[in-house]
């Protein structure tokens, strides 16, 4: 099917209304789906419109969503106002993680040295029980490990240790957790 794609926007004409129409349902979520009061409709939306694997989890209003077919998000997880989720290059959320608000997570970023401006796209995976704090940047290629925590703020640009709080621009270590969380994180609100 994707070969046949590529085969139609080869055509200047069928490959600028492919362009069109494929940021027309894009925009249609970042512009007017994110802004519905009700997460069991926006959960729906993105499930059987959008594509997205997820589980019994939270996403609140205003997340924009970028290539959400590429995202898959666990249970109990909770995305938070106003968070960025790119999934150009793959990202993938576990159980029981809390995504707080105004957190960017990348996973496709252009090459510096790049003589074209290239880009590169790449996976990045959040953990069971990981916690990124409100305004952290997260950038293509990290894993944060199981149990660790993100302080509010931060640019991880290197993967994460399981059960290890990093913090700072860049983020760098700043102690390990002493627990094993056994939490579920239940929050839904019939409004958000």
């Amino acid at each position: 099917m994707s070969n046949f794609l590529h085969k139609l926007t080869r055509n200047k004409f069928i490959g600028r209304q492919i362009y069109w129409v494929g940021y027309l349902y894009l925009g249609a979520w970042n512009h007017f789906f994110k802004m519905v009061p009700f997460f069991s409709i926006r959960h729906f939306i993105l499930k059987y419109l959008y594509g997205m694997r997820m589980g019994n989890s939270s996403i609140h209003m205003n997340v924009i969503l970028f290539s959400p077919w590429n995202i898959k998000i666990g249970d109990f997880s909770i995305i938070h106002f106003d968070a960025f989720l790119d999934g150009r290059g793959s990202l993938e959320i576990g159980n029981n993680v809390d995504i707080s608000f105004g957190v960017k997570i990348f996973s496709e970023q252009h090459l510096p040295d790049s003589d074209t401006y290239e880009s590169v796209a790449k996976k990045v995976t959040i953990h069971d029980y990981a916690s990124i704090g409100s305004y952290s940047i997260i950038l293509p290629g990290v894993i944060i490990g199981e149990g660790a925590i993100v302080a509010a703020g931060s640019v991880v640009t290197k993967s994460v240790e399981p059960f290890t709080v990093v913090g700072g621009t860049p983020a760098k270590f700043i102690k390990k957790r002493k627990c094993l969380p056994k939490y579920n994180l239940t929050y839904k609100r019939p409004f958000h």
